[in-house]
């Protein structure tokens, strides 16, 4: 972990840099690289360090949603054997039959199944981030009187974060509009009214934000004078090298302030020919109301695109995911607006939740052509979702990460742009660039080959020898700081 001179904190996790929020930080610096520490003892430790959240949030209630997120970035590790809800396949499996019954028409109440616990139900739910789905569909569930509280509570807790979230995406439209900037937010709060019809229905999460290229430094500028810093391990905005690098192969960076989150975008995704350009999405960009704030977002069809998109580069791991574009393709809105065919990626995802979820009323002819194609990841997706082993482990095999990115690049309707994009920055990653302030490329690019090469040589060292590496050059993986939560 890596803590800048203005308190913001980041780790990099298989060679990206995740910004942490203040909590997330004091968890971290509290939990011992080779022991075990409850859950009890992590939230005194950030009482003490970061004080009490603000009314109605509970500090416990914090630390476990920020404990979760952290265990998915895999910068935690829960020890099952003391757990008191470890997830299983069973467990995951019933979430799954949960899910598919709460979006089916039926009026029956779905009861847990054999060998399957609520508090188990509940764990695999926490893990999938669908916890606020079953809640609002709570009327519909025989569980446990214990287990239908804890749903409850847990969904108070992320609603009354909503709130907090829901204040400062307002600021922050409220600032780009002030400086004649174009916004258009996606994912999070929109999408939870956009799919769901609820602004809470997803949790909590960061606050993504695509800008025009064109107005990505400007647009900068104003989040930081907000009170957002930038988040350490990216290349500061000017003449360097190393940021025009970032900002022609990256898509996004972060910000970060005590209460929240910003994902600044200046494309979709790493796939840009994907998507259409910043004019045409804002053209035809959707308005959804935001605890009475109109809010712009992107159209309902090009929202299933994106929400596929994501999906697929994570693996399909988390049923979230899955939920959102099944409530998207079962709104008969979205399909008005189809403009281009779906890529391999974003099928495969609909097909998935079709084959997951159930195939929606009135659906068009592509969503059964998509469940047919989806067969072929079916078996992965499930043993994937069951155990919950992270989609983007790091490779003893030097070079096969690139393969692995070139190929779902090629999945995504990446164009040869794009390869080269992502050619170029896993060659010379802003890990080992943001420090270079060399406008000059013939100055800085033979100062980090040199790195990257010796990383190289040490990953493929370590390869040979059996032995586990990240192949970064950086003092130490964050991955090291992880330890067993009891």
């Amino acid at each position: 972990m890596v803590r800048d001179e203005d308190g913001t904190s980041t780790v990099l996790v298989d060679g990206q840099v995740i910004a942490l929020s203040e909590v997330a930080a004091a968890i971290l610096e509290a939990t011992p690289l080779d022991g075990a520490v409850s859950l009890e003892q992590l939230t005194d430790a950030v009482v003490a360090s970061v004080g009490r959240p603000p009314a109605p949030l509970e500090a416990l209630d914090v630390v476990q949603h920020q404990v979760h997120d952290l265990v998915a970035h895999r910068l935690l590790v829960t020890d099952e054997a003391t757990a008191g809800a470890p997830v299983t396949a069973a467990s995951v499996a019933a979430l799954r039959s949960c899910l598919r019954h709460v979006m089916s028409p039926s009026p029956d109440r779905w009861s847990l199944p054999d060998g399957v616990s609520g508090t188990q139900l509940l764990a695999a739910s926490e893990r999938h981030r669908v916890t606020p789905t079953l809640a609002r569909s709570s009327d519909r569930l025989a569980l446990p009187a214990a287990s239908a509280a804890g749903l409850a509570a847990v969904d108070r807790q992320q609603s009354a974060t909503v709130d907090l979230l829901a204040h400062d995406l307002a600021r922050v439209l409220d600032r780009l509009d002030h400086a004649g900037i174009r916004c258009i937010c996606f994912k999070g709060l929109p999408l939870a009214v956009q799919a769901h019809g609820d602004v809470a229905a997803r949790g909590t999460g960061d606050l993504d934000l695509l800008v025009p290229p064109a107005d990505l430094e400007r647009a900068h500028r104003v989040l930081v004078a907000a009170g957002w810093s930038p988040a350490g391990g990216y290349p500061s905005p000017g003449s360097s090298w190393a940021w025009r690098h970032f900002v022609r192969t990256n898509n996004e960076l972060a910000l970060v302030s005590p209460t929240s989150m910003v994902d600044l975008h200046w494309h979709l995704g790493p796939a840009r020919s994907a998507f259409p350009d910043f004019d045409t999405l804002w053209a035809r960009r959707a308005w959804v109301d935001v605890l009475g704030r109109e809010v712009p977002t992107l159209s309902p069809y090009d929202a299933l695109a994106h929400s596929a998109s994501h999906a697929a580069k994570d693996g399909w791991h988390w049923m979230r995911g899955i939920v959102d574009v099944h409530r998207l393709i079962a709104d008969p809105r979205t399909w008005d607006g189809v403009d281009r065919p779906l890529h391999q990626d974003q099928l495969l995802t609909v097909g998935l939740a079709v084959r997951m979820l159930g195939m929606p009323r009135h659906a068009p002819p592509v969503l059964a052509e998509a469940a047919e194609q989806a067969a072929r990841v079916w078996d992965a997706t499930m043993r994937r979702q069951a155990t919950g082993a992270a989609t983007h482990q790091p490779t003893r095999v030097p070079g096969l990460a690139l393969v692995r990115g070139v190929r779902a690049l090629r999945w995504a309707g990446a164009s040869r742009a794009d390869l080269w994009h992502h050619l170029s920055h896993s060659a010379l990653p802003e890990w080992l660039t943001y420090q270079e302030a060399s406008p000059h490329a013939a100055v800085v690019v033979p100062r980090v080959l040199g790195r990257r090469a010796t990383a190289f040589l040490q990953r493929a060292r370590a390869a040979r020898a059996g032995e586990p590496s990240d192949g970064h050059s950086p003092p130490r993986d964050p991955r090291d700081t992880a330890a067993r939560l009891s």
